[in-house]
């Protein structure tokens, strides 16, 4: 049994993020937690961790440390590679590693994923000592299906109130709608100084993120709608953070 609190940062966003995992082994009877610390610099992520046990499984006494490291690098949109490794401090023993390739399914939230490992589980324990041979490598895969509980608020809230952000005031050229998971209409055409208002038709959080170094939106709350001006002519591709598989074009004549 565990739980997640993270402290700082937010996960795949740029800079520093530390969260915090408190748990309990049962088959050990141990008290466990884990502090993880990760770096995010454009497609590449690293991340390490230290944990701490009270009880060792099969073990009786002192409690035992480990730590751990590891990487995830986004290869393109949809594919991705990780891998980590972890082993407790003292005594000495096998370490544990995973690999994986990852895949996001276009078109969907949901990701897929090939992996290989030498864990013994996939608790705190688990994740910081290997099994033995003779069968001392594990395959499988993982399907995610990703579930908010902000996707069911509407349920037992109803809509939520609609948040304006971006540039205000002015006429809006243009309406493109965020539903479906997608964004309807993609590719539109306007003039220079003209503004774009996107609007979040669906349960979940989207963005309007820029591919170049036009400034994006922050996230757009369910029900919310985001403006932006665009003053130079130009194309202007465009995606979603959360969704990168949602893209649009935006062309200033």
């Amino acid at each position: 049994m565990y739980g997640r609190w993270r402290v700082h940062g937010a996960e795949g966003q740029p800079g520093v993020a530390i969260a915090v995992t408190p748990a309990y082994n049962v088959l050990a009877k141990s008290v466990d937690g884990e502090v993880g610390v990760a770096w995010t610099q454009g497609p590449l992520t690293l991340h390490g961790a230290a944990r701490a046990m009270s009880r060792r499984l099969g073990e009786s006494g002192n409690g035992a440390a480990a730590f751990a490291g590891g990487f995830n690098a986004r290869l393109n949109p949809y594919i991705g590679v990780s891998a980590d490794v972890g082993s407790f401090v003292s005594p000495t023993v096998r370490a544990a590693w995973s690999a994986a390739i990852n895949f996001l399914i276009p078109g969907s939230p949901h990701t897929f994923s090939l992996q290989a490992s030498n864990a013994g589980s996939a608790s705190i324990q688990g994740s910081s000592q290997g099994i033995e041979a003779p069968k001392n490598i594990l395959y499988g895969f993982e399907f995610t299906i990703p579930l908010h509980l902000k996707r069911f608020a509407p349920w037992f809230h109803g809509s939520p109130k609609p948040v304006a952000l971006g540039a205000p005031g002015g006429a809006v050229a243009a309406e493109i709608d965020m539903a479906a998971i997608k964004f309807a209409g993609e590719s539109i055409t306007i003039s220079a100084g003209q503004a774009v208002r996107w609007t979040n038709r669906d349960p979940l959080e989207h963005t309007v993120t820029f591919d170049g170094a036009e400034a994006g939106s922050p996230p757009i709350p369910p029900n919310g709608t985001y403006v932006h001006r665009f003053e130079k002519p130009g194309t202007y591709t465009y995606h979603c953070t959360p969704h990168p598989f949602m893209k649009g074009v935006v062309v200033v004549k």
